[in-house]
């Protein structure tokens, strides 16, 4: 049931202070995982094999200095790393939702490299560097605390096995400066990869809003709105499309100027925002106007909340050189799948409503009726 619909029979509920909307995460974006995501999580399955081939060339150039057994160990252990690697793969395809696959091919990983080390005492400083691929991936991919929960394991795994070396010389020492090598570049690799990830946020947050009123774009708005409709269509729940145009931004601009239409618009924004829920997504249509939609809400809902917002703005009104300039808005609502099944036709259905809101007197709310 809606947040806006509750048991009483539409007795207002307590909203919550929403969030800000250009700040929703990026699980509501329309291609569900974002681009940097999926090339993240295929560069640590690639990270995995390329292990594996370094591993088997290791073994093809060593093979007449480590004994046998070792050399059977090491190749057992790199089938069955493999096996492991196929079967993730299998079970969690890139691009994966959640980090546990890619944290599973860092374990996995760290496990191998440790079975290596243990076969291979006398080159254990060298094969020793190959933990590098492990605290890179997951600095990158998963992020500061499971960089150090990875390296923690990496310690443990070294600890265990470096002293199983060649008898002589601190053993210690040697440790200790394997991991404090690894320490730095994993403190490193994350501190470029919180960068990266700020200058695409950064990026991704141009490329999605308005720059004036901070909503979604319209390109943005799309995008997301059609996958909710998806949503809405598959599991058969409904949702609510209105359609906002302020009925005095030209009036404004012509006698006061561009600018304080802008302000006007970032106005009506205000207003449009502190009625919304989290869930909730809203977007600048163009010019004066702008989409919001509303899932697991009904036309009733909507009416509700589009008339709170038309209240809103009209209490408004603007002071512009000592003068107070009244506000409005006109509305219009269609919803889903009351007034049809495709989205596109929804939403064309709430823009004509709302310009029957304007046609028959401005500052009002229209449901859309096929009469």
């Amino acid at each position: 049931m809606s947040e806006r619909e509750p048991d009483s029979g539409g007795v207002r509920p307590q909203r919550k202070r929403p969030r800000r909307l250009w700040s929703l995460p990026a699980s509501q974006l329309a291609y569900g995982a974002p681009d940097e995501t999926r090339a993240v999580a295929r560069t640590v399955a690639e990270a995995g094999w390329l292990l594996l081939a370094f591993v088997l060339g290791y073994l093809a150039l060593a093979r007449q200095s480590l004994p046998a057994a070792a050399a059977t160990a090491i190749l057992g252990g790199s089938l069955v790393f493999a096996a492991l690697l196929v079967a993730l793969h299998t079970l969690a395809p890139i691009p994966a939702r959640r980090p546990w696959p890619m944290l599973c091919r860092c374990w996995a990983m760290t496990a191998y490299i440790a079975w290596v080390l243990l076969h291979a005492p006398a080159d254990r400083a060298v094969l020793a560097g190959l933990y590098h691929l492990v605290i890179i991936a997951s600095a990158v991919a998963l992020g500061p605390r499971a960089t150090v929960l990875n390296f923690a394991l990496v310690a443990a795994s070294l600890a265990l096995v470096w002293p199983a070396g060649p008898p002589g010389g601190d053993w210690r020492a040697g440790l200790g400066f394997v991991l404090a090598a690894l320490a730095v570049v994993g403190y490193v690799a994350a501190r470029l990869a919180a960068d990266v990830r700020g200058t695409i946020e950064r990026m991704r947050f141009i490329s999605e809003t308005d720059e004036l009123t901070r909503l979604y774009n319209l390109r943005a708005f799309m995008q997301i709105a059609e996958r909710l409709h998806r949503q809405a269509k598959r599991y058969s729940r409904p949702y609510a499309l209105i359609m906002i145009d302020s009925d005095n931004l030209k009036s404004v601009n012509d006698a006061h100027g561009h600018q304080v239409g802008n302000e006007l618009l970032k106005l009506t924004t205000a207003c449009i925002r502190r009625e919304l829920r989290e869930t909730d997504v809203a977007g600048r249509y163009g010019g004066d106007e702008f989409v919001v939609m509303l899932p697991e809400t009904s036309a009733r809902g909507a009416q509700e909340l589009s008339e709170r917002i038309r209240r809103a703005v009209a209490a408004k009104g603007m002071e512009v050189r000592g003068r107070t300039i009244q506000t409005s808005v006109s509305i219009g609502i269609a919803a889903f799948p009351e007034h049809g099944t495709d989205f596109r036709s929804i939403l064309n259905k709430a823009d004509q409503a709302m310009y029957l809101s304007k046609k028959t007197g401005r500052n009002r709310v229209t449901l859309f009726d096929p009469g």
